[in-house]
């Protein structure tokens, strides 16, 4: 059964893996202690939603990707668009949605071929 809880610790862990971070200086990063951090990271302790929020900001990470019980590569990808897309101007927003649903409209096409 998905738990989001036992999934988190695994999901901070390996973002912070990835990073290549020691717990010690993500915890400093994020103003927790090693040892808080650790109990995150082992599922013994919840994070606040400051500490939360301090996380997704310190491992460059959407919340969702936190919560995601997916080992799934296109979501990594997926998160990295949404962070650029957060950065993006209305106008940006509306070009890059338009030349999506041209790309999807283009591969209906050539499925149907």
């Amino acid at each position: 059964m998905y738990s989001p809880r036992s999934s988190l610790g695994i999901a901070i862990r390996k973002a912070r893996n990835d990073k290549k971070m020691t717990q010690e200086h993500l915890a400093e990063m994020i103003d927790i202690t090693p040892a808080h951090l650790k109990q995150l990271e082992s599922n013994r302790r919840n994070p606040s939603i400051e500490v939360l929020y301090k996380l997704v900001l310190a491992l460059d990470l959407s919340v969702d990707t936190l919560f995601a019980n997916t080992d799934d590569s296109t979501q990594e990808l997926k998160n990295r668009i949404n962070l650029c897309l957060e950065r993006c101007s209305v106008h940006e927003l509306q070009v890059t949605y338009a030349m999506v649903e041209a790309l999807l409209k283009k591969g209906d096409k050539e499925e149907q071929e």
